[in-house]
């Protein structure tokens, strides 16, 4: 199922449009023109999370985080939102920011998950080193890339080297920093499985990987 909307004031109805949808996770892309294509079955790349099994937009409102939240708490709060494993999630933050919140690569990579400037703006993080917002966009196009190509390795090689370099290569990208990227993240995320009392900060040592 594939549809494009073409004015942004219908997207605000999308809610109630996919209602009927109860078990398919959607997602969306946007075109060069500017039309925003929604999908239950992504192929290709450019997909972002968009809603939940239940048909809604997972919210989580940054002005009402009542108590202050460790950051192994603020992942599963928003993974459990998201529907994806914790684990993977932390695991993507320590091998990309070593769990700073305010990592900066020599790239421009921002935050905890390293997001690029224009890829906080897709996925509409205006604070990319606060925290929860960056684990929230981090998260949607993690789920994104994974929706996309149906395998966590080329998902991983995607959110580090981009989509157009797996592309380019029909695979992994043959770039040592993203092969070993691949290896790091599935590494951490078979440890935070194995031992489910590690907690994300004070993991590894090292920089952001972009």
């Amino acid at each position: 199922m594939r549809f494009c909307i073409a004015l942004l004031v219908v997207v605000g109805l999308a809610v109630s449009v996919f209602a009927p949808l109860a078990g398919a996770e959607i997602y969306v892309r946007t075109q060069k023109e500017g039309q925003k294509e929604f999908t239950n079955r992504p192929s290709g790349t450019g997909w972002l999370f968009y809603a939940s099994e239940q048909g809604y937009v997972p919210t989580i409102r940054f002005e009402k985080e009542g108590k202050p939240k460790n950051l192994d708490e603020i992942v599963e709060e928003i993974a459990d939102k998201f529907n994806i494993n914790a684990n993977l999630v932390k695991a993507i933050i320590v091998a990309e920011s070593n769990s700073n919140p305010s990592a900066i690569s020599r790239k421009g990579a921002q935050g905890l998950m390293q997001l690029m400037p224009q890829t906080a703006k897709k996925l509409n993080v205006s604070k990319p080193f606060d925290p929860r917002e960056n684990i929230l966009g981090g998260v949607k196009y993690i789920k994104g890339l994974m929706a996309s190509y149906g395998d966590l390795r080329l998902a991983l090689a995607a959110y580090n080297a981009g989509p157009a370099a797996v592309a380019k290569h029909a695979g992994i990208p043959p770039y040592r920093e993203t092969i070993n990227y691949v290896k790091k993240v599935i590494y951490y995320y078979k440890k935070f499985t194995n031992d489910p009392t590690l907690r994300v900060a004070g993991v590894a040592t090292g920089a952001g990987s972009k």
